[in-house]
């Protein structure tokens, strides 16, 4: 199965100290994987951050392989470790809690990040494990690291798949004629059904490229992408006039994020990929360049890596946990 069953799952509260505190809500997922020996030498959690425009479940194909791999590994044997995954608040399963609060135009990077801080504190990681190790893909990459900024060692480490980084906030109107951003109130946010969505998006370049676990975590299992409309169709649980708003708030986080990474006091890999047109990876050295904290690499695939080619990320991620932990264990 594509998707990775939970062990458990909760409905805890945004962060206080964000708009919607009072009403809104986040859908959070614990994978259990408990150590394989009787002696636990230590417990690691995992926080794992999705892209703008998906859910959580988009990361279980990449999920499910570095946890293969890390339990085959004689060095992780007496390891317990737990992944946390969780949906933005207007998106996923937590969009479908918050469907009668209205959504704020003024949701943020940082509101994200202050999510990802409440997930930490509602989940008790810090009492529960060793080592709580951050693993986020574009949007869910950078309030990674706006948290992490805000609070300085609120990770042990940071995996940052395809962060999207500037160096200097982006002209308004340059942003505006971004891709991304022109083409996103124009895409299809409903079908007649899921047959019909996945028929419609099979064949296009992008949805082509997805990996086959993925595009069915995203369309052919209704609990993910797809909610059941009233009026009989389906539709995407995070709307298109979200997506949109989160890619503005790129304008000042971007730069944000960018800038901050000069104040790590942590370990962090960056995967950057060959073809992404959000953050070039002709830049990928000059972005290592501003902490000895940060070690890089550029693999094969587009901005959405973890969604096209999981199997080639979990040597990344594995990358930084020996890092951590000083292991010396081999692929």
């Amino acid at each position: 199965m594509p998707r990775l069953v939970p062990s458990e799952q909760f409905t805890i509260p945004v962060h206080q100290s964000t708009p919607g505190w009072d009403t809104e809500q986040l859908a959070v997922e614990k994978h259990a994987f408990p150590a394989s020996s009787d002696t636990i030498q230590q417990r690691i959690a995992f926080i794992w951050t999705h892209a703008n425009g998906f859910s959580k479940e988009m990361m279980h194909p990449l999920m499910q392989r570095f946890a293969t791999q890390l339990r085959s590994l004689s060095t992780f044997q007496s390891t317990t470790f737990d992944f946390y995954g969780f949906d933005a608040r207007y998106a996923g399963d937590s969009a479908r809690l918050n469907k009668d609060h209205p959504f704020n135009p003024g949701y943020s990077w940082f509101d994200n990040a202050m999510d990802i801080i409440q997930v930490i504190k509602e989940m008790d990681l810090y009492d529960n494990y060793d080592k709580v190790i951050g693993v986020g893909h574009s949007f869910g990459a950078c309030s990674m690291m706006v948290a992490e900024f805000l609070f300085p060692k609120t990770f042990h480490a940071l995996c940052l798949i395809e962060p999207v980084l500037n160096p200097y906030v982006v002209p308004y109107e340059a942003l505006s004629q971004f891709p991304a951003m022109a083409l996103t109130l124009k895409r299809r946010d409903t079908w007649p059904n899921r047959e019909a969505c996945y028929t419609s998006l099979k064949d296009r370049s992008f949805w082509r490229d997805l990996h086959p676990e993925v595009l069915e975590n995203y369309v052919i299992l209704q609990q993910y992408a797809l909610y059941d409309a009233p009026d009989g169709t389906v539709k995407l649980k995070c709307s298109k006039e979200v997506e949109h708003t989160i890619y503005w708030a790129s304008l000042y986080g971007s730069a944000t994020v960018f800038n901050s990474l000069r104040c790590l006091t942590i370990p962090m890999h960056i995967v950057h990929a060959n073809k992404s047109t959000f953050t070039d990876p002709g830049f990928a050295d000059d972005i290592k360049a501003l902490s000895p904290l940060i070690s890089n690499a550029i693999v094969e695939g587009s901005h959405v890596v973890p969604l096209e080619k999981p199997d080639i990320l979990v040597p990344e991620i594995l990358h930084l946990v020996h890092r951590v932990l000083d292991t010396r264990a081999k692929l």
